[in-house]
C-alpha cells in the first residue's frame, strides 16, 4: 500500500475513532435521554433530506423520469417525521432499530479489518474481538426489544454506546497496524531510493 494512502486511512481511523467515543461516551453518560436526542437528530437528517430531495424533484423538468427521487423525498420525510414526533409511542420498534443498527455497525467493520490483513497487518484478527462484541450487542438489543420491564431504553442507549466505543477500539487496533505498516513501507521506500546510489558507486 502506498505512503499517502496510509497516512489517508489513519487520518480517517483517528476522526472516526474520536466520533465513536464521543458518542459512546454521550449515549452512556445520558442513556435514554441521549438516545431520545440521537433518535430526533436523526429524525432532523432523514426529514431535511426527504425535503431537499423533493425540492430539486419539483425543479425538474422531465419529473416521470425522476419518480425514484419523489418516493426517496417522500420516503425521508415520512421516517423523519416518525423519528421526531412518534418514536415514544414505538418503544419497542425503535429498540429494534436500535439493535440491528448496532449489529449491522459491527458487520460493517469487517472489511476495514479485511483491507488491514490485505495491507499486511499481521495481527488483524485481533479486531475481530470488538467486531464481533458490537454485533452480539445488536443481537442482545433486537432479541429484548420488547421486553421492557427489564430491558428500559436506557438500557438499550447504554448497550448501544458501549458498541461504539468497542468500534473505537477496532478503529485504534487499526491505527496501529496501519503505523506499523507505514514504517515498514517507508524504510521499504528509503532501501529501494539508496540500492541504485550503491550500484553505481560500485560500477564506478
Amino acid at each position: 500500500m502506498e505512503l499517502n494512502k496510509l497516512k489517508g486511512l489513519r487520518r480517517n481511523l483517528v476522526i472516526l475513532a474520536l466520533v465513536e467515543l464521543i458518542g459512546g461516551l454521550f449515549l452512556i453518560i445520558y442513556n435514554a435521554q441521549g438516545l431520545e436526542m440521537l433518535l430526533r437528530i436523526i429524525g432532523i437528517i432523514a426529514a431535511s433530506y426527504g425535503v431537499i430531495t423533493l425540492v430539486l424533484w419539483l425543479f425538474k423538468k422531465e419529473k416521470k423520469e425522476n419518480i425514484s427521487m419523489l418516493i426517496t423525498a417522500v420516503l425521508g420525510i415520512a421516517a423523519g417525521a416518525c423519528f421526531i414526533f412518534l418514536w415514544k409511542h414505538m418503544d419497542g420498534i425503535f429498540t429494534l432499530i436500535v439493535g440491528i443498527f448496532a449489529g449491522v455497525y459491527g458487520i460493517l467493520k469487517l472489511p476495514n479489518m479485511f483491507a488491514m490483513k490485505k495491507a499486511g497487518f499481521k495481527k488483524w484478527y485481533i479486531m475481530l474481538i470488538p467486531i464481533l462484541l458490537i454485533v452480539g450487542i445488536g443481537i442482545i438489543i433486537g432479541l429484548n426489544a420488547y421486553n421492557k420491564e427489564v430491558f428500559t431504553n436506557s438500557v438499550a442507549a447504554i448497550l448501544l454506546g458501549a458498541s461504539f466505543i468497542l468500534g473505537c477500539a477496532a478503529d485504534i487496533i487499526a491505527l496501529a497496524g496501519a503505523g506499523g505498516i507505514e514504517e515498514a513501507v517507508a524504510i521499504s521506500t528509503e532501501v529501494d531510493a539508496e540500492t541504485p546510489a550503491i550500484t553505481d558507486e560500485k560500477k564506478s
